[in-house]
């Protein structure tokens, strides 16, 4: 478990205010509930934040609205229960989750997030400031509810890293980096040319009779820049900037993904891209860097159990490094002709 445990804190007086919590989710008829599936796994949600109800639908890959999958983990989503329910000393973050006992404060996390989670047994409770869209600052991007999405969904079969797949119905890749690497431009563009797209920043995976399954989340993809042929169905303005949120129509996704590769793109001043196998180790390395720390909602107590988690997964998975040129449209033609034809470099 992490070390960053709130000292000093009354803990009846946090069950209390779960309790409370819960109490208002029972009196409150919820705006959307239902099975949405994070990956492979189905997880009940009752919403009550209308401007996250009136997405789910369209943002989520597969969703059953008014249906309980027996044995499906259970997400509440209330609405503007943190200032009500929890006191705001200075000298910790609003952004806290429990579980059970265990109370702990998250700097990492956004802070205009502003919001408490918590977990009871399978059932966990995020409250959230319904007039504050930018809790989950928007669907399909490093947002609150993948944080969650992970921290729920993380076991020793199931892991959602932070990263791009896209492919074909024989082969399928992965593409990793940091925030700013180029995997949802890289992404959408490989989906222009025609390959099928699972996700452009979290994506679920697991190990099925010795393959690396990928399946989707979202619908969505979120870009700084407006892409030719791509309907832009919103747009999102945080921080005197915009991004366009791409809601692709369900035809382009594909529900299961076999990975055959990685492929770490790698900014360069270049004419022309180059593909290239690596070693797979530094990759490795790196995508567990960024699991670490960042893809889940407490630093991660173990990374050398991580790595060996990832590195097991991706045994007979080749690396390759892309370096991108100037031309985002060659940057994907390089990765389509690798998936449809095996076309590499070096």
């Amino acid at each position: 478990m992490p070390t960053n445990y709130i000292k000093n804190f009354d803990h009846n007086q946090f069950q209390a205010i779960y309790q409370k919590l819960d109490s208002a989710r029972v009196q409150t008829k919820p705006l959307w509930f239902g099975t949405i599936y994070v990956g492979k796994e189905p997880l009940y949600v009752e919403c009550h934040v209308k401007w996250l109800a009136d997405k789910i639908e369209d943002y989520f890959v597969k969703t059953l609205p008014n249906q309980h999958i027996a044995g499906a983990k259970e997400l509440y989503v209330l609405n503007n229960g943190t200032n009500e329910f929890i006191p705001m000393p200075d000298s910790w973050t609003t952004n806290v989750f429990w579980t059970g006992n265990n109370i702990y404060c998250q700097p990492d996390l956004i802070a205009h997030f502003n919001c408490i989670f918590g977990k009871w047994d399978n059932k966990y409770i995020i409250s959230v400031d319904e007039s504050n869209p930018y809790n989950f600052y928007h669907l399909g991007e490093n947002h609150l509810l993948m944080k969650l999405f992970g921290y729920i969904f993380d076991t020793k079969d199931n892991i959602i890293l932070h990263s791009a797949a896209i492919g074909n119905n024989d082969f399928g890749v992965l593409i990793t980096g940091l925030s700013g690497a180029g995997k949802s431009t890289l992404a959408a563009h490989c989906l222009k040319l025609g390959l099928k797209f699972i996700s452009d920043d979290r994506v679920a995976l697991h190990c099925e009779e010795g393959k690396v399954i990928a399946n989707p989340i979202y619908t969505t993809i979120s870009l700084l820049e407006h892409i030719d042929g791509l309907k832009v169905k919103t747009s999102v303005h945080s921080n005197n900037s915009t991004k366009d949120v791409i809601v692709l129509d369900k035809s382009h996704i594909s529900e299961s993904l076999t990975i055959n590769a990685i492929i770490e793109p790698v900014k360069s001043n270049s004419d022309t891209p180059v593909l290239q196998k690596v070693p797979k180790a530094p990759v490795l390395t790196r995508i567990c860097s960024d699991y670490s720390n960042f893809s889940l909602l407490t630093r991660s107590m173990n990374p050398l159990a991580d790595y060996r988690k990832i590195s097991d997964l991706f045994t007979n998975i080749d690396a390759f490094s892309l370096q991108l040129s100037n031309s985002v449209e060659d940057n994907a033609m390089a990765v389509f002709n690798f998936v449809t034809k095996g076309d590499v470099n070096v």
